[in-house]
């Protein structure tokens, strides 16, 4: 049951009907929580290993196709959705097809979830449960037993520089996620995991909850990353390899996500990852299974559609508190007296950017299957101000903030549009692409 390589390379819209898109709003598609989202492909793995999934698990489930395999490598890459497979140069384009789509390879479309970010979509892969499941539902989210604007990858207080702040202030791992995350099930089942990631988050932050029970390989380099890989993959002790890395994604926000530097760095990694494949032992490249995706994509953005909260009277006077979430799905807590205005719900900040009710989104399903964790409530506000164009709603937290260069500049995700829903989740056996 191996999907057609090129099917799915001419443009995002061909996704649309592959996987059943739905659009809710004009350029805003719903994730599908039902068979092809991050949560299935986790709990595929799960079940694929012999670990306990948590949820549905993906509808069209090519792992079991894959005999005489025991191993698997999960590569996360950041930031690379399945516009990078249509909208690239066609010399990265290239690339993208020379090394991983050949042989007995499984090439397919995922979405991601809602919000499309790092910290939501890690915990949902990690986790193979939908957002409004465990919790995390935003990179900046108001914490209501913490009365705190909290940063999901520092684990700490917005403007705090410390990590995982939040366990001194009465927050407990139990409390914050309240479930069993992968590598923990693989233990159970008696599998060994190791897990690689950038040198500058291990042991800190969201890390120190998404990879319990698995041994921590730090890398300091793109070609750390890729010299730890080869080890890793040639350990036979070792069953199930995570291995993330954030290069694209830093340069997709700061140069745009179709920019050369952005290109470069993409194709830099692919080729050192070429290079980690074919020095994979022969008797491990036939018995692992590389399974390669991404946490969301991304979208351009521009600063002249963008909007900055303060410059935006009618809004900035109705907020109760700054927003919460992401610039491009920015959760809206709004005073008493300004949330019976029915104009509000109506009203588009910009061209780009449209507001809609968070309980309406609650109920279609934007944020997952399954039992809505009580904390979700309070977490996602009264709106949600989505981007669908090349607008972002730009918000600060403190006035030194405002003055200060911005890393963002180019390239966005948080919101449901194709380039940031969309993600590949490509699949083969190492020996396949090893040749």
């Amino acid at each position: 049951m191996f999907v057609q390589i090129f099917r799915m390379l001419s443009k995002l819209e061909d996704a649309v009907e592959e996987i059943g898109l739905r659009e809710f709003s004009s350029g805003l598609f719903m994730p599908r929580y039902d068979g092809s989202s991050l949560p299935n492909l986790s709990n595929s793995l799960a079940r694929f290993m012999g670990a306990k999934p948590q949820g549905k698990t993906l509808k069209e489930d090519v792992l079991p196709s894959f005999r005489s395999v025991d191993r698997i490598v999960l590569i996360i890459m950041d930031a690379m959705g399945l516009n990078v497979f249509t909208k690239s140069s066609e010399k990265l384009r290239k690339l993208l097809k020379d090394l991983l789509l050949k042989g007995e390879t499984c090439f397919k479309a995922l979405t991601s979830v809602f919000p499309s970010t790092t910290s939501t979509a890690l915990t949902s892969l990690n986790t193979g449960l939908t957002p409004q499941e465990h919790g995390i539902v935003a990179y900046i989210i108001f914490m209501k037993e913490l009365s705190s604007m909290v940063n999901m990858i520092s684990l700490s207080p917005v403007n705090d520089e410390r990590r995982n702040r939040i366990f001194e202030l009465g927050m407990s791992v139990e409390k914050l996620l309240g479930t069993k995350v992968l590598t923990q099930r693989l233990k159970e089942a008696g599998l060994r995991s190791k897990t690689l990631i950038r040198y500058g988050i291990r042991n800190s932050g969201l890390s120190t909850i998404l990879y319990k029970d698995s041994e921590i390989v730090p890398a300091l380099t793109t070609v750390d990353f890729a010299t730890n890989l080869v080890k890793l993959i040639n350990d036979k002790k070792t069953d199930f390899v995570m291995a993330y890395w954030d290069g694209f994604d830093a340069q997709s926000h700061h140069y745009g996500p179709f920019s050369q530097e952005a290109e470069l760095e993409l194709a830099n990694t692919l080729t050192l990852l070429k290079t980690v494949i074919s020095n994979v032992a022969p008797e491990v490249a036939r018995r692992t299974l590389l399974v390669i995706t991404s946490d969301h994509g991304q979208s351009k953005v521009r600063d002249e559609k963008s909007i900055r909260i303060e410059k935006l009277k009618w809004l900035d006077e109705s907020l109760l508190m700054p927003p919460a979430g992401e610039s491009r799905a920015a959760y809206l807590y709004v005073k008493k007296e300004a949330r019976i205005l029915e104009r509000i719900s109506h009203r588009k900040i910009s061209r780009d950017i449209v507001l809609l009710e968070s309980k309406k989104l609650l109920e279609k399903g934007l944020f997952g299957l399954g039992e809505v964790n009580p904390c979700v409530l309070d977490r996602v506000g009264d709106y949600v101000a989505l981007s669908r164009g090349e607008g972002r709603l730009v918000f600060h937290y403190d006035l030194k903030e405002r003055t200060e260069p911005e890393f963002v500049k180019a390239g966005a995700h948080g919101s449901l549009t194709l380039d940031e829903l969309l993600i590949p989740l490509i699949v083969s056996r190492v020996s396949a692409i090893r040749g």
